[in-house]
């Protein structure tokens, strides 16, 4: 059986953030108003501006984002544990969809939670691309994942030291018009949310990060969250990236650098647990949705 496991992507170096951006804005652009004569001289100007700010990010992940070379390890580990042939292939980013050759017989998001804003928009590609193709539609219930998440927040405890920290998880933020008009990813997180502090005594909430363009944006926002900790005299705080299964700029940079920095001003003790993707409860938990999937 031929799987594809699929992503909206990321830009690996520098070099690759400014087609990145422009890919993924040019894709949305009847969404966010850019559907307009010129639009692709437009957004390339777009593109190159914010890809200057982003290209300073990467300095602090030795030049290179890990996420397609981790999300690649997955996949060659899930093959090794199923036998089953998998294909990488990216939205956004290389390796492009629109490299791969078809057919498959299953499509597998690495995106744990469904949301019209990422799985459904490689699912559409997908289906451009290769026409039909069965596909798993989410997976955060799977119990063997719920236990890997736990895992990783007992290991960030243990590599803290706290000794009752407010654990704060923190999931990517979405336009807020998106939740209203029906997209389950808010009501899955919460849920997901609580299934996994179940099994601690520990005070937590969820809270937002890497909002991007204007409009009203899902929050609280981290740093937010943070300020109010801080005037609440909590001292110790545990954060959880809920919304990835790898590192990735938005862990590595915007968890361990800036929003490390507002806490550090706060005089905050800060500390981001880290994400497992060698765990093989994670393997195990995406091979058992696999078979699931395909029997």
């Amino acid at each position: 059986m031929r799987v594809l496991f699929t992503y909206m992507g990321a830009p690996t170096t520098p070099d690759e953030i400014e087609d990145f951006i422009f890919r993924f804005l040019y894709d949305i652009r009847h969404h966010i108003g850019l559907d307009v004569p010129g639009a692709r001289v437009i957004i390339r100007g777009i593109a190159k501006a914010r890809a200057k700010t982003v290209k300073s990010h990467y300095a602090v992940m030795s030049g290179k984002s890990p996420l397609v070379d981790y999300m690649r390890e997955i996949a060659e580990r899930v093959s090794e544990r199923t036998g089953h042939e998998i294909e990488l292939g990216m939205c956004y980013s290389r390796p492009l969809l629109e490299e791969l050759q078809g057919p498959f017989d299953l499509v597998f998001p690495m995106y744990h939670v469904y949301s019209s804003s990422t799985t459904e928009r490689c699912l559409v590609k997908i289906q451009e691309l290769f026409g039909e193709v069965p596909y798993v539609r989410e997976w955060h219930e799977d119990e063997k994942f719920i236990r890997w998440v736990r895992e990783n927040i007992r290991a960030g405890l243990r590599e803290s030291g706290f000794q009752d920290p407010y654990v704060i998880l923190s999931v990517h933020s979405l336009p807020k018009r998106v939740i209203d008009e029906g997209d389950p990813y808010l009501k899955s997180h919460q849920k997901l949310a609580k299934t996994i502090m179940d099994a601690f005594d520990l005070p937590w909430e969820i809270a937002f990060q890497s909002k991007f363009g204007k409009g009203e944006w899902l929050g609280p926002e981290v740093p937010e969250v943070l300020r109010r900790l801080k005037e609440e005299r909590v001292e110790e705080v545990l954060v959880y990236p809920l919304s990835f299964i790898v590192e990735n700029v938005e862990t590595l940079y915007e968890l361990d650098v800036e929003y490390k920095e507002v806490a550090d001003e706060l005089g905050l003790k800060y500390y981001r647990a880290k994400l497992n993707h060698r765990d093989p409860l994670l393997i195990e938990a995406i091979s058992e949705v696999i078979e699931n999937a395909s029997g």
